[in-house]
């Protein structure tokens, strides 16, 4: 009984890792957009993180089995804890809505364990909890896979919307071949165009100079450089811009138009750059 309970544990442990880290590279694999794929990305990425102060109490839990009602009840309050900035990063990255939303969520998962809590006041020995070892290995291993895997995702994700581009760029060079100059807009209802990755939206075209900039927003991970956005620029000419506030672009006074983002790189790519901005 007592392999039985151990195989059993380790698979729900296995698979609950898995859909974690499928949930966190969600915005980065290739598929349609999705308006909840990086906010349900980011809150998992802020359970790993802010879910690490549950690991002690899992810690003791595991080494003083016979207080399993005060470490539970101290499971609910860290529990709490994360669930409050978890709801914050769903109200910044979505609405207000969906970080009320979450907070009920938990609110109702906090109903159905009131009971099982009230249970263990009334156990007694000295058997494992394994309520206490997934307190420990849950948010160890997404905080893991996080750091294992931001760069190569990130860099994927990329290297495949930029790989998309390559019909829309096409097309508007056929059209500067045909009309001797770039198109003025190329706003419209439909994008015709996919970066085909889920966190990144669509394409953005405008004018610049003498060409123009094709520029999509790339998902990362918060603990890849903090709170950091990264817009990814194309542009035929080399001149590569990408721009923070609208307003600095219609105050003509400037003698130079203001930008805003700290840090840029080349992708790889012929004529593509990113950006980064706070």
């Amino acid at each position: 009984m007592k392999r039985f309970n151990l195989i059993k544990h380790f698979t729900i442990t296995v698979i609950l890792t898995a859909l974690l880290a499928l949930g966190m590279a969600y915005p980065f694999l290739s598929g349609r957009f999705d308006r909840l794929a990086l906010p349900i990305s980011i809150m998992i990425q802020v359970f790993g993180i802010a879910g690490l102060s549950l690991v002690p109490v899992g810690v003791l839990w595991l080494a003083m089995p016979k207080l399993r009602f005060v470490f539970a009840i101290t499971t609910v309050i860290v529990s709490s804890f994360v669930a409050l900035v978890m709801a914050l990063f769903a109200a910044l990255s979505v609405g207000y809505s969906f970080g009320i939303l979450t907070l009920l969520l938990w609110l109702f998962v906090v109903s159905l364990l009131i009971p099982q809590i009230k249970s263990l006041k009334e156990r007694t020995g000295q058997r494992a909890n394994w309520q206490a070892f997934y307190l420990i290995c849950l948010p160890i291993f997404t905080l893991s896979i996080q750091l294992a895997l931001a760069k190569h995702l990130r860099e994927f994700s990329r290297n495949r919307a930029i790989e998309n581009a390559s019909t829309f760029i096409s097309d508007i060079e056929n059209y500067h071949a045909q009309q001797g100059h770039y198109p003025l807009s190329l706003q419209a209802q439909n994008k015709d165009y996919d970066p085909a990755v889920g966190g990144s939206e669509k394409y953005m075209y405008a004018p610049h100079k003498n060409a123009y900039n094709l520029s999509f927003e790339q998902p990362r991970f918060l603990l890849d450089d903090f709170g950091a956005r990264e817009w990814v620029v194309y542009n035929p000419l080399d001149e590569n811009a990408s721009y923070s506030h609208t307003h600095w672009r219609l105050n003509t006074n400037q003698p130079e138009i203001g930008q805003g983002w700290y840090a840029s790189e080349s992708t790889g790519h012929k004529h593509w750059k990113y950006f980064l901005f706070d």
